[in-house]
């Protein structure tokens, strides 16, 4: 049995089809399964932390939130900065990457900005992996499209700092 993959439009209209009956998490977890991936997350920062406002991992469904971290313990800040997408396939043969404090931990990416209409960036969208993954399987006009959706209807929520 061969499954095709689907066209961008069928894949947006699948995440908002998913969205409208499950909430955004079921439809991130639709987006992962586009990918090899493990990971996939709506990551954001805020004076020196990072964490997620929406959080999916194919291995451990049941976990809603990765950790707070330092927000240079991310390669969102690499979106951040440009405001552009950033992707590495093996981030420990990418010189881009030496010497980043997760470079062992985390092998792969592949994350976009979720921006205002004024360029303001909220948050990142991304897959990520702790093996090397090739970030070419994911459609990057579909990811592009998904974060211009969540920015225009407000659904990244504040930072707020994790208390435990």
């Amino acid at each position: 049995m061969t499954t095709e993959t689907p066209t961008t439009d069928q894949a947006f209209k699948r995440f908002s089809d998913t969205f409208d009956a499950e909430g955004l998490r079921a439809a991130l977890a639709y987006l992962l399964r586009l990918t090899d991936f493990r990971f996939i997350a709506i990551f954001r920062e805020h004076d020196g932390s990072a964490n997620t406002a929406v959080f999916y991992d194919r291995e451990n469904p049941e976990v809603l939130a990765a950790d707070e971290r330092p927000d240079i313990a991310t390669y969102c800040g690499y979106v951040r900065e440009t405001r552009n997408v950033f992707k590495t396939a093996d981030a420990l043969q990418d010189q881009r990457l030496d010497g980043h404090v997760s470079r062992e931990a985390v092998q792969s990416y592949c994350g976009v900005p979720v921006m205002t209409a004024e360029g303001e960036v909220l948050a990142s969208l991304c897959h990520w992996d702790e093996v090397p993954r090739d970030p070419e399987q994911v459609d990057l006009m579909l990811m592009l499209q998904v974060a211009s959706w969540l920015a225009q209807r407000n659904l990244v929520v504040p930072y707020r700092h994790k208390t435990g």
